[in-house]
């Protein structure tokens, strides 16, 4: 720890302060604050600050006493949990909680500009030979691919989700068409179709995906996912490795 003060007339600022410790220092109140320092490697660093004001017997500050604290560490840690409270620990991709927030968010969103919102359920067919046959090792590691195959066919704007186990969730936003899902849906199942190489093996899956429309099918996000899960097994009933619209 390092120690910090200012005095009270001409009072100079120590690095790093912000608006709220000056404001603390010109109202007389304690103020205990954290920041953020950029440094040259691009990794910040961060700062824990409390400050006390000290009183001339005229009742006056005259100087606030405190310290500084590197608690980059402690941020880093709770940044950690922080991501995978919301993210899947696997694939690194958000998780059914976050999903279900980004859906509410999509369809409000819809909702006030009169917009359309896709929900696609997509689930790997013949997944569970690979775990049977191969181990769960093997599994993980061709669902972290299935992960990144699948964020490359998908824009930013929208959300690519791990529902659980081997499926997963894009949410589009501002859709206009229909044509719009079977654009993305065929970028996935080309994606999907492609060989999979671990440990020395070749393997091959490809997808099964269902799609429903808001506010065509579903006026919500739990909806939303009903039908758009609905889909996917009727997709899987006519042979795999396609895509179907909900009621279809």
């Amino acid at each position: 720890m390092r120690p910090i003060c200012t005095t009270g007339s001409g009072m100079r600022r120590p690095t790093g302060c912000t608006g709220a410790a000056i404001g603390a220092v010109a109202r007389g109140v304690p103020f205990d604050i954290e920041y953020r320092i950029a440094t040259a490697d691009g990794h910040p660093v961060w700062f824990g600050v409390r400050g006390v004001p000290m009183f001339d017997p005229a009742g006056k500050v005259y100087r606030m006493v405190g310290v500084s604290q590197d608690v980059t560490a402690r941020k880093r840690r709770e940044d950690a949990v922080r991501f995978l409270a919301y993210h899947d620990s696997l694939t690194g991709l958000p998780n059914r909680r976050l999903l279900d927030d980004r859906l509410k968010q999509a369809v409000h969103l819809a909702q006030r500009r009169d917009r359309k919102v896709a929900a696609m359920l997509i689930d790997l067919d013949n997944f569970k030979q690979v775990n049977d046959s191969f181990g769960h090792r093997a599994g993980d590691a061709v669902l972290k691919e299935v992960a990144q195959r699948l964020a490359a066919c998908v824009r930013r704007a929208d959300t690519l989700a791990r529902h659980g186990g081997d499926e997963f969730v894009v949410v589009i936003s501002e859709v206009n068409a229909e044509a719009d899902c079977q654009i993305v849906a065929d970028k996935i199942l080309h994606a999907l179709a492609a060989e999979f190489h671990v440990d020395g093996r070749t393997l091959a899956l490809g997808a099964s995906i269902g799609i429903s429309l808001y506010p065509t099918d579903a006026g919500d996000g739990d909806a939303l996912l009903r039908n758009a899960d609905a889909a996917m097994y009727r997709a899987k009933q006519l042979g795999r490795n396609q895509y179907r619209f909900y009621g279809r």
